[in-house]
């Protein structure tokens, strides 16, 4: 196996990511413990409420799949405070 494969199997715990911090500030449970890769997604849950966070390589982006819309990640905590709670 090259080193570009192996790579690709790293594993990343979601609270080494910079969504974690946001989205637990605001009560967020992370769903997704491990991501794997480098591009990987973790769902987050507060009640009904589920949000998605994309990161990796050129990856850093959220999409909200309850109240609808998504960005970036500096856009993310403007987001949860208009309407993630």
């Amino acid at each position: 196996m090259d080193g570009f494969t192996e790579a690709d199997k790293k594993e990343h715990k979601v609270e080494d990511q910079w969504h974690y911090p946001i989205l637990t500030k605001y009560g967020f449970i992370a769903i997704t413990k491990i991501g794997i890769g480098f591009v990987r997604s973790y769902t987050y849950m507060k009640g009904e409420h589920e949000i998605v966070c994309t990161t990796g390589c050129s990856a850093d982006y959220w999409r909200d799949k309850t109240k609808g819309g998504g960005g970036y990640w500096g856009e993310l905590e403007k987001h949860l405070i208009l309407f993630g709670n």
